[in-house]
């Protein structure tokens, strides 16, 4: 007998034939993945080019090196090995405070990049009620960034910075976004700030990891361009290096110079420490409780930033700048000068952090003006 055609197969033929629109679709499917690979072979082509030579003054000598100043950083952070590594002061309530720390030169011009490695990562002990959730979260932490030299020393607090962090986050204008790439131990993170104008990312920011492009460049906010921009580095329970150059410690896909390299016309220098006779001063303002007292200390900072506020105010700032949650604590104690406010953490409801901070402080060279109104 003749053999019989299959009859599934001359129904696919009467099916395709019969619906037309179907076989258009998987036509226009075709075309639009033939035309995504050709965009995304674009998208990773790498549109930062070497930089040239440069023969222009420098901005700081040979011998002297881009670091990080006391009056520069919180003071649980201890700067090592000439300001290159960064490690936090953990005990007495300190685990949970955010170290900040910026560099002593800013960027005003040009392409340049500074790169931050997690060298260790710090366990320090808790207290039981701490690990209830009370405690700010994630243990270890890492923000990299940029910011004016008068913003704050956290990251993403105003929109006077721009910053990385270690969950795969991008802040800018205070707005976190992902960006899909985490930051881990031993792992070598480049910032590159370009400001060229003849740049096609001009005016942007771009994170490399292991000297391999892990972001598209993130513009920069209107509100810092044409402003000196500073790096800077937040951090919890961990030790980090920074390094500012002149080269990169892991080569990038293109040359690109370091902060260190700056050349003096691209960039701009914090102003120096300010001494009395070559000491420094440590002021005790005198005034009457709720009558206007803090208010003076912050024109006064405004006009003097030199100086480091130590006061509860400042930890209870710097607290909730660290990720900690306060609750009101009895009304009958509070004042405006002498806030009463509880935290639900061990250390810092009884005041722990207040008699660790003042052991620091005799250790460290900077200005200081103690408010305490009783």
């Amino acid at each position: 007998l003749p053999a019989t055609p299959p009859v599934a197969s001359g129904r696919c033929v009467a099916m395709e034939a019969a619906d037309p629109e179907a076989k258009r679709r998987k036509l226009d499917e075709a075309a639009a993945e033939t035309t995504e690979e050709p965009a995304k072979e674009e998208e990773n082509i790498e549109r930062e080019a070497d930089a040239p030579a440069d023969s222009r003054a420098r901005l700081l000598p040979k011998q002297e090196a881009v670091g990080f100043r006391l009056r520069d950083c919180t003071l649980n952070v201890v700067p090592m090995r000439d300001g290159h590594v960064l490690t936090p002061l953990t005990g007495g309530g300190l685990q949970y405070f955010i170290g900040g720390a910026r560099a002593s030169a800013g960027v005003s011009k040009g392409r340049y990049c500074f790169e931050v490695k997690i060298v260790a990562m710090l366990n320090p002990a808790e207290h039981a009620q701490a690990l209830r959730g009370t405690a700010p979260q994630p243990k270890q932490m890492l923000k990299i960034g940029f910011a004016t030299q008068g913003s704050p020393l956290f990251l993403g607090e105003t929109s006077d910075s721009v910053c990385f962090d270690s969950d795969g986050g991008f802040t800018s204008e205070t707005k976190k976004e992902a960006t899909g790439s985490r930051i881990a131990r031993d792992q070598t993170m480049a910032l590159v700030l370009n400001l060229d104008p003849s740049s096609p990312n001009k005016n942007t920011v771009s994170l490399f990891k292991d000297g391999q492009r892990c972001s598209q460049p993130q513009p920069l906010p209107e509100c810092l361009l044409g402003k000196p921009l500073f790096p800077v580095v937040n951090f919890r329970n961990m030790t980090v290096q920074v390094h500012f150059g002149p080269t990169p410690m892991v080569p990038l896909p293109f040359v690109c110079r370091g902060v260190q390299d700056l050349a003096k016309a691209d960039g701009v220098l914090a102003p120096p420490d300010t001494k009395k006779d070559g000491k420094y001063e440590v002021l005790l303002p005198v005034g009457l409780p709720d009558e206007g007292t803090f208010e003076w200390l912050d024109q006064f900072l405004a006009k003097n930033p030199q100086y480091t506020e130590l006061s509860d105010r400042a930890i209870i700032k710097w607290a909730e700048s660290s990720g900690m949650s306060r609750s009101p604590g009895s009304p009958w104690k509070h004042s405006n000068d002498k806030p009463d406010v509880k935290f639900n953490i061990p250390m810092m409801d009884d005041w722990s952090i207040r008699k660790v901070l003042s052991a620091i402080v005799a250790s460290q060279p900077r200005n200081y003006v103690v408010m305490e109104v009783k």
